[in-house]
């Protein structure tokens, strides 16, 4: 394994360049939003971390899919991974690499994105506003990184079970929409049968559950759907595939 190779490789690339540039405006300008603009808003002019936090996990939720599968997928889709194999025998070597290639990125991108929210939280509430909350930042980091490990999973699921950019980038966003959608929908018609449906698919849920410890078997099942089935087959998909 040589994670460094594949850090190199997906960082040194003009496209990597534009993604990553976007990916850190992005998170400039939502723990801006989240932090600076509370006080304007909230009543006693406060600015919560909290709050900041839930701000910067829309960007980083589609942040996070795309660098994933694009580490992950990208050589399958441009034809590169030919090459790569040649030079580095061991093709689940490999996988591994990319895979922990890709929990790096990601990781920086996150730890820098809290870091972020918890200046712009506090100069948003001590400079600008009234007060600055931090009591809750504990239970609401802990949250929010188990529903960022849960978009992760999933995303390094896809990319290694598909192998492609492109279907991968659909499946890793769209299958959360899809089942936040049908989440919404199953608690409007109140159908019991909809939501234990929708709980074997909802991975982040699942999550959250699984960190309280108050989790059943059942919470087991999205984990095992979403996540293990896809990986152990992409797996072996990747150990098997002709490279054409």
């Amino acid at each position: 394994m040589r994670p460094a190779l594949d850090l190199r490789a997906h960082l040194d690339t003009r496209g990597s360049a534009i993604l990553m540039t976007i990916s850190l405006i992005l998170i400039v300008g939502f723990a801006a939003l989240g932090g600076l603009l509370q006080p304007l808003f909230l009543a006693d002019s406060s600015s919560d971390i909290n709050l900041t936090l839930i701000v910067l996990s829309l960007p980083l939720s589609l942040i996070i899919p795309v660098i994933a599968v694009l580490i992950v997928a990208g050589e399958w889709s441009d034809g590169s991974i030919q090459l790569t194999f040649l030079q580095r025998p061991g093709r689940l070597g490999v996988l591994a690499s990319k895979v922990i290639a890709a929990v790096m990125v990601i990781a920086a991108i996150v730890a820098f994105a809290y870091a972020l929210a918890a200046l712009t939280t506090w100069i948003g509430g001590e400079l600008i506003g009234e007060g600055a909350i931090f009591s809750a930042f504990g239970d609401a980091l802990t949250t929010q990184l188990i529903g960022l490990a849960a978009i992760l999973l999933f995303s390094l699921a896809v990319g290694i079970a598909l192998q492609s950019t492109v279907v991968g980038l659909v499946a890793a966003i769209g299958i959360p929409f899809v089942v936040g959608t049908a989440t919404a929908v199953a608690m409007l018609t109140g159908s019991e049968v909809l939501m234990d449906v929708v709980r074997a698919v909802d991975l982040q849920t699942a999550a959250t559950v699984l960190a309280s410890g108050d989790a059943t078997a059942f919470e087991l099942i999205p984990l095992v759907l979403l996540v293990v089935l896809p990986a152990v087959y992409g797996a072996w998909r990747w150990n098997n595939r002709e490279v054409a």
